[in-house]
């Protein structure tokens, strides 16, 4: 059952007082957090009796909007001590598609260098470059963000930010951090592959539809990625690519303006019909090249 306003507003009110009471470095002590470990433990049992993955993501989609105001609470008022609910939340949140809400939860979590909980086996940097990557090139992108229903009760909705621009933020945050070669170069990839408008590596884009920043943005990205690790895949995109590129500095191609992916391209105006000659001196007209 979903919580009621009061409840939400006591459940926030409770995370940070719990927060303010634990100093940095030291796990987060009192009555609050044992409770909402205690409900921790009964959604993970939840999880682990269903067996299909998606139905797992779908179900922690579910979950989330009673620990809203529990993250609230600890982004607003934390002082940076070790939250095992906050940290499980945040991987929840990236299986679920909450990438926004993940995005803010990792940004406290980073800058306190809190640790995941054991079974995770990776530092969050690294989890957070290895979970959005994947999530975009296994085709397993679907973006939810939090918002109310028409009660005021916590619902998750689809959320339309391009994919590139929440790799992007990944990236960010991360950029400081020591992370596996690999790792970084598939987030490159990813973020590439998200301006290119494709997913999987076979895949072939339509380039001629980018325009030229794109392209090399794209390309750029790529070749670091190569760079960073040998077998990312990549070397037939940045191969693309750069014969466009070299196409469209010839004058062989020309790319196409920069506008919104909704805005109509404006009508053409009709050629002004040139004056018909003679039959017998009319030249063959020539194929447009």
């Amino acid at each position: 059952m979903a919580l009621t306003p009061a409840q939400r507003h006591r459940a926030r009110v409770l995370a940070e007082k719990a927060q303010a009471a634990s100093p940095f470095g030291i796990e987060l002590q009192g009555s609050d957090y044992q409770l909402m470990l205690a409900k921790l433990a009964t959604d993970k049992r939840t999880l682990k009796s269903i067996e299909s993955i998606q139905l797992k993501r779908q179900t922690k989609a579910s979950l989330l909007p009673d620990y809203l105001p529990w993250i609230e609470g600890a982004i607003t008022k934390g002082q940076g001590a070790q939250d095992v609910v906050l940290t499980t939340l945040m991987v929840w949140a990236i299986d679920a598609g909450a990438y926004s809400l993940a995005l803010r939860i990792s940004g406290y979590v980073l800058q306190h260098r809190l640790p995941l909980p054991d079974q995770y086996q990776r530092s969050t940097a690294t989890l957070l470059l290895d979970e959005f990557a994947d999530a975009y090139l296994r085709g397993q992108w679907v973006a939810i963000k939090p918002a109310a229903d028409a009660q005021g009760h916590p619902i998750f909705v689809a959320d339309d930010t391009h994919p590139v621009e929440h790799l992007t933020a990944v990236g960010g945050l991360t950029a400081e951090h020591d992370v596996p070669d690999q790792a970084r170069a598939k987030l490159l990839k990813a973020t590439a592959y998200g301006l290119l408008g494709k997913v999987q590596t076979a895949e072939t884009p339509n380039l001629d539809k980018l325009p030229t920043d794109t392209l090399g943005d794209a390309l750029a990205m790529l070749i670091q990625a190569l760079a960073l690790d040998a077998l990312s895949g990549v070397k037939k995109d940045i191969e693309r690519i750069e014969r466009k590129l070299r196409a469209m500095a010839d004058g062989k191609a020309t790319p196409p303006p920069a506008v919104a992916p909704s805005a109509k391209p404006a009508p053409q105006q009709p050629a002004t019909p040139k004056r018909a000659r003679p039959a017998k001196k009319q030249a063959t007209a020539r194929s447009p090249r």
